[in-house]
This record gives structure tokens, C-alpha cells and sequence, in this order.
């Protein structure tokens, strides 16, 4: 989702390999908020029993792991119960070490604060800056030896080094519940178009919400646009805007894709009132059933069992966006780890980000995709998926062009979405292709 020179939009194959070998800005590729909910889900060991397998000492190239270090999170909801397990195991696998855990609700706020006054924290979320300023601000981290067995590795690198790692990968996809399934009659996932809103129509008819989106909170919609992509063929979509006057017409992809949302909408098969559903209640009502199904990715499965539904009742495929019977799946990153430029224990700050990558268990205990492309994952949800044997995509970052103009017109993609979804499509389009044509010429682009 963030910067300019990038190649890791291009479409991949990982079949069962991602099996195998395997939230948030407006650029809308990482809005995935970490859950809480821990799952055996067959990987790594946690924290507790891998820390074990360390000694203190050198590390890190040969440099002392020693001292204190600062770690500022976003996510609070967990900073006193799984971050602070991970950072006592890496404490226990390093004696004489300190890592303070500081949890930020306004996060991305409170880091440009610090960004400006040159006061960042050792270890970060990274927060968006052009590319080019990414080693004004951040340290990099090529020699913690990860650089081939990360995705999306091109996301936070300039002139060939790597500034931050993701800190998890989402597949997105159709979650539903099964007991709302049964309840409705429905036997077993919709696998064409025409089949998701024949499933639809028996859902309403049983007094289920078929399709879940929190419209309210806005940021749960950034998945519809999943399948524009699927029918444009690549993520070149939102870069290739700037080849155009008219990036949005009813007949193109943004039309086709956002057209299956607003099919959902006009057909009353969202919530009864969609300007009042929030992620909050979202999730409770999916894990109770009184939603059947949501388009969003795979770490919400957790949150869905935090809710009370169990493993067995939650199911995951992918979303048949046309009635061809093949099938395309988005895989897309989330926050960064990352050391500030400024840090005064660089080996320790990147021995942290190491250990919690490859030991902690974070992704094991959250029921999340491991960044590092040989962890084992073993989710059900995800085999279920994969067995569909769809063609993956990866996100790519937006382009520098892109970006000026989207943020000079102010082009919110949340709210274009709410307005496609409740509107007239025809005046939206047109509406935000004279104010894409008028700023493009502006900027020159």
C-alpha cells in the first residue's frame, strides 16, 4: 500500500505452497486489527517453550544483546497479556535486557508527532513517509538475514534496502457461520455468483442478515475492492488511474467489482440499517448468527471465536465474484515492524523484531499468516480455502503519482465505497472523475 518502485503487485500462484511454506493506513491494504483469541492451530511453538532454546550472549552479528529498549505498539488490546508474554520470553532468552511495552490507541497520530520532533521509539509499527525518507526515520534491518523469506518484502524497501517487515499477512475471504447456514438450508458455501445471492435471498427469507459489513466504521469496506481487482486481472488497479480521466465507469472494473456490494445493498441483503452497524456489534452478531457472512480477511476468524463461536462452525472460501467456477484470492500485509533510525540499541532492537518473528508465536497464537514464508500453517479455515485452488494476488503499494493526487482531492477510498454502495453509481463515478481529471491535470500527472 505505500511506496513507489515496487514489484510486489504482481499476481502469484501459491496454491497449497502458502500451506506449506507459510489493518492501519488509508492506502487500505493493512487495516487488520490484531485479535485476541488463541487457537491450536498446529504451528510453532509459543513464546514460553521456544525462548528455552536460546542463550544470552552475542548475537546479532556479533554485537551484545544488552539494555533497555522502547516498544511502541498499536496494538493495545493486547500489550498487557500476549505482547507482555512475548517480550518476558525474550527477556528469559536474553538475561539483561529490558523492553518496555507502550501501547498507543491513537497510534499513527501519536507516532508523526514523534516522527517530527526526531524522538521515535526503538522498536515501531512503521508509519507511512515517502519512500525516499524511509532512511530519515528507519534503520535497516537486510542483515537480520529475512530478506528472502519474507512476503512482501518490496512494500518498505528504497534503493535496495528493507525498513520494515510485516508484521503478519490476511488472505481476505467469504467467513460465514455454518449454523446460519443450516438454519437457512443451505447445505455447503456458495461457489458461483448467481448461487452467493440465491444464498442471500434464503438468509433474509430466514430472518438472517446474509451479508455483514459494519458500514458504519467504514474501514471494513476497503475488501470490496477485492473484487475489482479479480475482474481487472491484476492489483495494477488503483496505480493504473493514472493512465486515465475516467478510472471509474459502470461498466469497468471499479463498477463490476464495487457492483456485487451494491447488489447486496439494493437487494436488502445488508444490515437493516447500515448506517448504524459498527465492527463492535458486527462481530457479535456474526458469531451468534444473526449474520451469516462477511468479505474480509482471515484474522477475523479469532474475533469470531473471542465472540463465543466455535472453530468448527466458522467457514472460509473465496468469494465467487462472477459464475465461471475459478477463483481468485487477495493476499495482503498489515503494520510493519520497524527500528528507528535514531534507536541508541540497534542490536537489540533488531534482535527483538527477530525473535518475534521466528519464535514468539504470535501468528500460532492469533490464528494470523506468518510473514515468513517457511513457517508451517496448519489452519483449517486456510486449507479449506486453498483447496479451492485459487489464483493469488498480492497487494502492491500505490504509487507516488497516485498518491498526490489522491491525497491533493482528498480521495478517501472508505467513503468511496459507502457512497457506490448507498448511491446512484453513475453520479458517484462522475462525481470523483472530475475531481480525479481536474487535480491529475493540476499536478501535472
Amino acid at each position: 500500500m505505500k511506496k513507489k518502485n515496487v514489484a510486489a503487485g504482481l499476481a502469484i500462484t501459491l496454491g497449497i505452497g502458502l500451506l506449506a511454506g507459510c489493518g492501519s493506513s488509508n492506502d487500505d491494504s493493512n487495516a487488520s486489527p490484531s485479535a485476541s483469541a488463541s487457537a491450536d492451530t498446529g504451528a510453532s511453538a509459543p513464546a514460553s517453550e521456544s525462548a528455552s532454546a536460546g542463550a544470552s550472549g552475542a548475537d546479532n552479528g556479533g554485537e551484545e544483546i544488552k539494555g533497555t529498549i522502547t516498544w511502541a505498539t498499536h496494538r493495545t488490546e493486547l500489550a498487557d497479556t500476549d505482547l507482555k508474554k512475548y517480550v518476558e520470553a525474550f527477556e528469559a532468552k536474553y538475561p539483561g535486557t529490558t523492553v518496555k511495552i507502550e501501547g498507543l490507541k491513537d497510534y499513527e497520530q501519536t507516532i508523526r508527532v514523534r516522527m517530527a520532533a526526531n524522538e521515535l521509539p526503538d522498536v515501531l509499527s512503521l508509519v507511512e513517509t515517502t519512500q525516499s525518507d524511509l532512511p530519515k526515520f528507519y534503520e535497516p534491518l537486510d542483515d537480520l538475514g529475512l530478506n528472502d523469506n519474507i512476503y512482501f518484502k518490496d512494500y518498505n524497501s528504497y534503493d535496495g534496502k528493507l525498513y520494515g517487515i510485516t508484521q503478519q499477512v490476511a488472505i481476505n475471504g467469504l467467513l460465514y457461520n455454518k449454523q446460519a447456514f443450516a438454519k437457512a438450508g443451505i447445505a455447503e458455501p456458495p461457489k458461483t455468483l448467481d448461487e452467493l445471492f440465491a444464498d442471500a435471498e434464503k438468509l433474509k427469507a430466514a430472518g438472517i442478515v446474509p451479508m455483514a459489513t459494519a458500514f458504519k466504521d467504514a474501514w471494513t469496506l476497503q475488501y470490496w475492492t477485492d473484487p475489482a481487482e479479480f475482474i481487472y486481472g491484476s492489483t495494477d488497479l488503483r496505480n493504473d488511474k493514472i493512465n486515465t480521466d475516467t478510472p471509474f465507469t459502470v461498466d469497468g472494473a471499479y463498477g463490476q467489482g464495487l457492483g456485487i456490494l451494491k447488489q447486496f445493498y439494493d437487494k436488502g441483503y445488508l444490515e437493516k440499517d447500515v448506517y448504524s452497524a459498527t465492527w463492535d456489534q458486527t462481530q457479535k452478531d456474526l458469531a451468534s448468527g444473526k449474520a451469516a457472512m462477511m468479505y474480509i480477511g482471515n484474522w477475523a476468524i479469532s474475533n469470531l471465536l473471542s465472540n463465543g463461536l466455535s472453530l468448527d462452525d466458522i467457514g472460509f472460501v473465496p468469494l465467487p465474484y462472477d459464475n465461471s467456477g475459478t477463483y481468485k484470492g487477495m493476499m495482503r500485509n498489515d503494520w510493519a515492524y520497524a527500528v528507528s533510525a535514531t534507536s541508541k540499541n540497534k542490536p537489540l532492537a533488531k534482535a527483538f523484531i527477530k525473535f518475534l518473528l521466528e519464535e514468539s508465536g504470535d501468528y500460532a497464537d492469533h490464528m494470523i499468516i506468518s510473514p515468513l514464508k517457511d513457517q508451517q500453517q496448519s489452519l483449517k479455515q486456510i486449507t479449506d480455502f486453498m483447496a479451492y485452488n485459487p489464483e493469488m494476488l498480492e497487494a502492491q503499494s500505490i504509487s507516488e503519482d497516485v498518491k498526490a493526487v489522491e491525497n491533493k482531492m482528498q480521495f478517501d477510498p472508505f467513503k468511496f465505497i459507502q457512497e457506490v454502495t448507498v448511491g446512484k453509481m453513475q453520479d458517484v463515478f462522475d462525481s470523483y472523475n472530475k475531481k480525479w481529471k481536474s487535480t491529475k491535470a493540476a499536478l501535472g500527472k
